[in-house]
């Protein structure tokens, strides 16, 4: 067990991630989500014995040995460590695309993941410098997208090979730019946000066809870019209801 105990602990760390091809879920929704998917599982772990008694392949720990693994501050009982899993993604399918640019931190990048699901996006495409998508605070951030959607890092020069003979028409949150409210969304659309630190930066610029903002009255300097995602999905979801 003690090995068990080092090689799931060392999964918080990119390194070793990229190495094994393994990331870790903690909490029961995560966990269960991701025995559900399609994702293979390596192993699992509880200190819930009614829990493990219905799922058979479980490993049942202390609670101590369950601290030792768990990268939060307060572990939950149930944790698992999954093999990762690329998912294709054929965009000639997709009436919209999100694209992300540079969004570094995790819990935007996965309440982002979570929100396009919400609101019936399939798709995602990152740049290189985002967060890694099986960062753990990511994967806890998506309560179980992470399972489900379609997230691919490329290069912009990539999104640009795979965008534009599909004719998207391609959008990108700016402070200046068409009211959003005032906005109709495409019927293939390709929505770009950026950082809050830079926003959309210029090589992704080159791609867009439309600035659109989000109007504010406030002494506040941006929104927050999982807040501002939410805004432009959803109002892409009632251009198109």
């Amino acid at each position: 067990m003690k090995k068990d105990i080092k090689w799931v602990r060392s999964l918080q760390q990119k390194k070793f991630r990229l190495e094994s091809g393994c990331f870790v879920v903690e909490g029961k929704k995560g966990v269960e989500e991701g025995l559900a998917s399609s994702f293979r599982l390596h192993s699992v772990y509880t200190t819930d014995a009614d829990w493990a008694s219905k799922h058979p392949e479980t490993i049942a720990v202390s609670s101590r040995e369950m601290e030792q693994m768990s990268g939060l501050t307060t572990p939950s009982p149930y944790l698992a460590v999954f093999h990762q899993h690329e998912r294709n993604v054929d965009i000639q399918s997709e009436s919209v695309i999100l694209i992300l640019d540079g969004i570094a931190d995790p819990g935007n990048m996965g309440t982002i993941i979570r929100t396009a699901e919400w609101f019936g996006m399939n798709t995602i495409l990152c740049t290189p410098d985002c967060v890694e998508l099986y960062n753990p605070k990511v994967v806890q951030a998506t309560m179980g997208s992470v399972f489900r959607m379609k997230v691919r890092m490329m290069s912009e020069e990539e999104m640009s090979r795979l965008l534009r003979p599909s004719d998207y028409y391609i959008v990108a949150a700016d402070l200046k730019g068409t009211n959003i409210y005032r906005y109709d969304f495409k019927q293939k659309t390709a929505i770009i946000i950026g950082s809050e630190s830079h926003g959309v930066r210029p090589a992704m610029r080159s791609l867009v066809d439309e600035f659109v903002t989000i109007p504010g009255s406030g002494k506040a300097e941006s929104l927050n870019a999982s807040v501002a995602a939410t805004v432009f999905m959803s109002q892409w979801r009632c251009s198109n209801d």
